[in-house]
């Protein structure tokens, strides 16, 4: 279990501890007071004060029960978040895996482990797994993307993203379709988060010269004519 989920699990049974431990407060409190007044009534003893006293312990009595009222509240609504962000997915898989038949005869995928990562909000992590995957596999464009994903929208460093695509499309010689997806993906953060136009024209006269005769270059050199009017 990663250290996110072991940190909810510790707060939700902190919670329930602490529910128990109100709740029994409150019934204990209730039942003293039941038989006080029960061994006062079989005594034969006459208290002024009876009725002020039993409405103040009502009054304690509702008091008693919104405090515990509340944490229950928040454990249920808590153990619910935590039940669809982690039980729901391990039923799901295990309902998909009896549909489907045993998991031995399925390949697992391993990049499983940094889509896990990366929903525990681990994102070293993460990337330490794509770059290895990356580095076995260096014709596999979808760990590369991955780490440009992460790096651009939860890292908040386009920059890297870009480093990091850029890496990648030096280091190998992409089929046609893949080295155009690469260099699109850059000219998308120099224009989207970057805002250099500039730069955003030297990737697409890249994809017309590297790409010549392809759509890919077709496509590039209409952009670059409407970066040029504008």
């Amino acid at each position: 279990m990663s250290k996110k989920g072991m940190f909810h699990c510790l707060m939700l049974g902190a919670l329930i501890i602490y529910t128990i431990i109100a709740w029994t407060g409150v019934k204990r409190n209730e039942r003293n007071a039941e038989a006080a007044a029960k061994k006062a009534a079989d005594n034969g003893q006459s208290d002024p004060w009876a009725e002020v006293k039993m409405g103040e312990n009502r009054q304690d009595t509702a008091a008693g029960m919104v405090k515990v009222g509340i944490p229950i509240l928040v454990t249920v609504i808590y153990g619910g978040i935590l039940s669809v962000l982690y039980l729901l997915p391990v039923i799901v898989d295990r309902v998909s895996e009896e549909m489907m038949g045993s998991t031995a005869e399925v390949d697992d995928d391993p990049l499983d482990e940094a889509r896990a990562a990366v929903a525990d909000g681990e994102y070293p992590e993460a990337i330490a797994v794509y770059r290895k995957f990356w580095l076995e596999n260096p014709d596999e464009r979808r760990p590369l993307v991955e780490i440009a994903k992460i790096q651009r929208d939860h890292l908040k460093s386009p920059a890297a993203a870009v480093s990091t695509i850029e890496e990648g499309l030096n280091e190998n010689d992409w089929p046609e379709d893949d080295a155009a997806f690469l260099m699109f993906r850059i000219a998308d953060i120099y224009e989207e988060d970057l805002g250099d136009k500039e730069k955003v024209m030297a990737v697409m006269k890249r994809v017309v010269k590297e790409l010549e005769g392809t759509r890919h270059a077709g496509n590039a050199a209409h952009r670059l004519r409407e970066l040029e009017a504008g």
